[in-house]
């Protein structure tokens, strides 16, 4: 679980450098739910979704405007990273085996 947080970590930093002086940075939040998707199928529920909101903090501080503020301006961006988080959110559900549901009940 920790390697996927901190892959996610890791590649959200990546696109910020990458998109920060970009156009496209709005729908970067959207396109990294695949990264998030894969890191979730291979680490588990909690890694998505951990890795989702830690992704969104970063990007909200980040790639936004204005910068190094948890505030972000645009309307479209804080959209973008809610259904960033909720997609994530559950995508990670779905893709928890059913047998690990039934033992934390």
């Amino acid at each position: 679980m920790l390697t996927g947080i901190v892959l996610a970590l890791a590649a959200s930093l990546i696109s910020v450098r990458i998109f920060a002086g970009t156009d496209a940075r709005t729908a970067v939040p959207l396109w990294f739910i695949l990264v998030l998707y894969v890191l979730a199928w291979r680490y588990g529920f909690a890694a998505g979704v951990i890795g989702s909101l830690l992704c969104a903090f970063v990007f909200a501080h980040f790639l936004f405007d204005p910068t190094r503020s948890w505030h972000v301006e645009d309307a479209a961006a804080r959209k973008s990273l809610l259904w960033m988080v909720v997609g994530t959110t559950a995508i990670s559900y779905l893709l928890t085996p059913p047998d690990s549901q039934q033992k934390g009940s």
